[in-house]
């Protein structure tokens, strides 16, 4: 009997479990999410409360979307529309497994068992899932081979061994377990994630992103989908999107809202990043990455108070981050708190050495400090790791140009013409070396 097979069992337990004990500490309101599958059903249920394909539907939409309650729900609407139907008792059976619980979980598989039959493939599935929730591979393997038994063509038994192998971290037996479900059913979703997550494992990452957008052709709603693709696309708008498509289907996905957050702190969307950052905090309170993302994009935003205190508790939580240091020392030299913000821009210096542009901001406030002895020093160590760093020559050649050293000024300025030219003003270091070269020293040179 087909259970629905892309929303059976087979699911990656390991993900279900995870996200299950995050969503236990996400209120109720949390999950007042919306998405095309999930707002189709739920019209598709209300209009038809007795109608157990509908309320099935639904109940799927509603796991997808970690809603456990809901679903639960709604595959007990189903069944009273229709006794002992073993989709229905399937979907009840995957909201044990979304959380991790063995015994539930086992106890709704044999309720499975028991309306499918002993020599029905579906029951033994579900009983290998239970196992696997159990964390007890060869006894799952055990139930999947008995599934292949009754049905040799069954791709959700030959999923749940790749699952299996997976979990014991047998790859290349995952792999090719993986491989069979995807050549019996190629649109079984989970065959198709667990088999990308194995081919990423193994360095193939472009044959995961294959295999991930078969799965999205498969369900489009699928929130693991959209997050692993997210993760792995080089493609910055296109990863951006598919984060968006998961934390929108699964809002309690902490994963994937904290790679969203990250996504769109690289390339520069700072004030959307604030809410997936929090939302992943509030699930990992203690956790110093977050902290951290969540801290700088607040400085980015100007939240300078709050970026502070976050950035302190990633700094104390994880005192060898570079990024953490650099960003409190910066918002620190915001809030007028100077040396204290020059002891963490030094601190994430020594973190992270060939770091030449924290060695620059350190020259560039000491020189504004009017310290140009240290200033000079640390460009010094710039320019020693990077010869070509035109902004470090620039920058040198100006403190030396209003020391009245015009000598090495102009080596300086040179070198910031002839090297990389990122960030400098060219015309004005010309201009200074034709003053030099000229001999013409005014004292009404302005020194920038």
């Amino acid at each position: 009997m087909n259970t629905n097979r892309s929303v059976t069992g087979s699911r990656n337990v390991r993900t279900l479990v995870a996200m299950a004990i995050v969503a236990a500490s996400i209120p109720a309101t949390a999950f007042a999410q919306s998405f095309p599958e999930l707002d189709a059903a739920r019209t598709a249920a209300q209009a038809s409360p007795t109608d157990a394909e509908a309320q099935a539907r639904l109940g799927d939409a509603l796991l997808e979307a970690r809603d456990i309650a809901g679903a639960r729900a709604a595959f007990e609407a189903a069944l009273r529309a229709r006794a002992n139907w073993v989709r229905a008792l399937w979907g009840l059976a995957r909201t044990r497994m979304a959380e991790g619980n063995y015994e539930e979980s086992r106890s709704a598989c044999q309720k499975v068992i028991h309306a499918a039959g002993q020599a029905s493939a579906d029951g033994h599935v579900c009983m290998g899932q239970a196992y696997l929730v159990w964390r007890r591979s060869s006894l799952a393997i055990e139930e999947f081979d008995k599934a292949l038994e009754a049905d040799p063509s069954n791709a959700q038994a030959l999923c749940g061994i790749g699952d299996a192998h997976a979990r014991a971290n047998e790859i290349d037996a995952a792999i090719a377990s993986y491989r069979d479900a995807v050549s019996k059913d190629g649109s079984l979703v989970e065959a198709r994630v667990g088999l990308a997550t194995m081919l990423e494992r193994n360095g193939d990452t472009a044959g995961a992103v294959e295999q991930l957008n078969a799965a999205l052709s498969a369900r489009s709603w699928s929130a693991d989908v959209h997050y692993n693709l997210g993760r792995l696309l080089t493609d910055a708008n296109a990863a951006v999107e598919h984060l968006a498509q998961a934390v929108a289907i699964r809002p309690a996905f902490t994963d994937a809202q904290l790679e969203y957050g990250r996504r769109l702190s690289a390339v520069g969307r700072y004030a959307d990043a604030v809410a997936p950052l929090r939302a992943a905090l509030a699930a990992l309170p203690n956790v110093g990455q977050v902290k951290e993302l969540l801290g700088i994009a607040l400085w980015k935003t100007g939240a300078l108070d709050e970026a502070e205190t976050l950035l302190r508790g990633a700094v104390q939580a994880v005192s060898n981050s570079a990024r953490a240091n650099e960003a409190l020392g910066e918002v620190l030299i915001a809030l007028n708190k100077t040396d204290d913000g020059l002891g963490f821009l030094e601190t994430a210096s020594n973190l992270d050495r060939s770091n030449v542009g924290i060695q620059y901001r350190m020259a560039e406030l000491l020189h504004a400090a009017g310290r140009d002895t240290l200033a000079t020093g640390w460009l010094d160590k710039a320019i020693g790791i990077r010869a070509t760093f035109s902004l470090a020559h620039q920058l040198y050649a100006d403190i030396l140009f209003g020391q009245n050293r015009y000598a090495e000024a102009m080596v300086h300025y040179q070198a910031a013409v002839a090297g990389d030219g990122q960030g400098i003003d060219a015309a004005r270091c010309s201009q200074r070396i034709g003053q030099i070269q000229a001999g013409i020293q005014p004292p009404s040179i302005e020194d920038d």
